[in-house]
């Protein structure tokens, strides 16, 4: 029987189908070179007890170049940021603005506001001095010098869980342990400095703010050796700073920073405080509430606004807890009309790891930030979550808020080598035992998106960073094409175990060593980042 040729064509289109993933599946030489350098990293790092847990995935080859317990379930310490900032970009929009109103609710006769003025909290973490110093002009500018009722701050759009489940109680009063409150001053933390006073009399000390809200109790005594101790107490209820031990001639001034207890009531007391320095005088009294009533027509005099961009970056640049909590709690408060709690948002979350393609039972989140010890996700999901957002209308805003190797965040000061800084753009993640960084890496013609989670680290915590920057600085020599890649290694001198053996399974021509595949690096402008890596200039 003769076949028709468009019958025999059809079959081996249908062959070709069936055999092409197979083939497309099946490991390269450079996979298997990447393989051999990073198991051998692996292999000769300290703290042999320790989980090491990596995942990268090629844009460009669609599929997991490198893989090695990318399944376990582990601590995301501040990886966790990723997802919070990801789910709020997703929820809320690219151009979302955090606006904190200022309103006057009463009735203007001539200088004085016959009513309350009322500030309502809408969990803008990154409001400063200068911000609240704004709104007190703003409010001057007006007219008014008095106000006969109350200042009036509403807390109703968060809960009244002012920490995330699963804290350390120790942790506080560092100022990573913040309290979580919709109305934020200076990020819940209070500076403190501590010098000598130049007329001699003694040790000084004072604070930014400077405010009646902190107290300071300063029992420091002239001794033979600088033995000060400066910390943060609760003492009758009021945020209390003790300065205790000796101090000398040569005293070397130093500044602390702890967290704030009663956030709103410190934004509060410090509005207040500049609104009496603007000339703008409270009769009635600081109100934090979440009860408060309307008693008459409320009028807009004030909006402080910052936008989720800005928001964004600041959170993943130096890994603000505070504003990774208040992301999660915007978001049910802001789209579903509910009250901002990490039990909301945390539901709505699931819904966006689902989009991501994020097994639902491959995780256990409790808050925003990370800081919990509940939090459990696995390297997989966080690179699900990253390749996500490279498709987004957000992914600018994303990709440019994380820190940048060599450049900008807290990896600044990693990575610093010429021909890797500007390469590596990722999250890092630090609680005690564990070391965590997940991001993208843009090389030529491709973007590799990986998460690396260490931990269980008993000691030597550095090693596993050390661990981490030399497995980042091998991917940005990466190419598929495997001469290409060999040749990167030896040029910058990165590994031994994977060329020498390559060198004896496949030997190369013995040339002189140059750079091959590289490029002039550029500067990352967001319209520079796309899904295929860095534009080549």
């Amino acid at each position: 029987m003769k076949r028709s040729p468009v019958s025999l064509a059809m079959k081996i289109i249908l062959l070709i189908f069936v055999i092409s993933p197979c083939i497309y599946a099946q490991e390269t030489a450079s996979q298997r070179l990447l393989k051999r350098e990073i198991n051998h990293m692996i292999s000769q790092s300290k703290s042999p007890g320790t989980q090491k847990a990596v995942d990268v995935y090629s844009l460009r080859e669609r599929r997991t170049i490198f893989s090695t317990n990318a399944g376990l379930l582990l601590l995301p310490a501040s990886n966790l940021k990723i997802v919070t900032t990801s789910f709020a970009l997703n929820s809320l929009g690219k151009g979302y603005l955090f606006a904190t109103p200022f309103d006057f609710a009463g009735v203007q006769r001539e200088d004085s506001l016959v009513g309350d003025l009322v500030v309502v909290g809408m969990g803008d973490p990154i409001i400063r001095m200068n911000d609240l110093d704004s709104a007190a002009k703003a409010i001057e500018a007006t007219g008014i010098t008095t106000v006969t009722g109350n200042l009036v701050l509403d807390i109703s759009k968060f809960d009244s869980l002012q920490w995330g489940a699963g804290w350390m109680w120790d942790d506080e009063p560092e100022p990573y342990a913040m309290f979580i409150a919709p109305a934020e001053l200076q990020h819940d933390v209070v500076n403190v400095f501590v010098s000598l006073d130049p007329s001699g009399s003694g040790l000084v000390v004072t604070t930014y703010p400077e405010t009646s809200f902190i107290k300071i109790d300063n029992l420091a005594q002239p001794g033979d050796i600088d033995t000060i101790n400066v910390t943060r107490e609760m003492i009758n209820g009021v945020n209390t700073i003790v300065v205790t031990g000796t101090y000398t001639d040569d005293f070397t001034p130093t500044t602390y920073q702890f967290s704030v207890r009663h956030p709103a009531h410190y934004f509060g007391t410090v509005l207040r405080e500049l609104l009496e320095k603007h000339g703008v005088k409270i009769l009635g009294h600081l109100d934090v509430t979440r009860t408060y009533t309307d008693h008459t027509s409320r009028v807009q005099v004030f909006s402080l606004i910052h936008g989720i961009d800005t928001v964004v970056t600041y959170i993943n640049h130096v890994s603000d807890n505070l504003g990774a909590e208040c992301m999660l709690r915007t978001v049910p408060m802001a789209t579903a009309d509910e009250v901002g709690s990490a039990k909301n948002g945390i539901t709505l979350e699931k819904t966006f790891l689902e989009q991501c393609g994020v097994d639902t039972t491959q995780y256990f989140i409790v808050d925003g930030s990370g800081v919990s010890h509940y939090d459990l996700i696995t390297p997989n999901a966080i690179v699900h979550v990253l390749r996500y957002d490279l498709n987004q209308p957000y992914k600018h805003i994303f990709v440019n808020s994380l820190p940048v190797a060599g450049e900008a965040g807290t990896l600044q000061d990693r990575m610093t080598q010429s021909f890797v800084k500007g390469l590596v753009h990722a999250k890092t993640g630090s609680l005690l035992g564990v070391r965590t960084l997940s991001g993208y890496i843009f090389i030529p013609h491709d973007t590799l998106v990986f998460s690396m989670m260490m931990e269980n680290i008993a000691w030597n915590a550095d090693s596993m960073r050390s661990l981490q920057d030399s497995i980042c600085t091998l991917l940005t020599q990466y190419s598929p094409n495997l001469r290409v890649f060999v040749r990167n290694l030896r040029v910058h001198r990165i590994g031994t175990f994977g060329i020498r053996e390559y060198s004896r399974r496949a030997p190369m021509r013995r040339e002189p060593l140059k750079e091959v595949g590289r490029f002039r690096k550029t500067t990352h402008r967001p319209h520079e980042i796309s899904g295929q890596g860095l534009k080549r200039e």
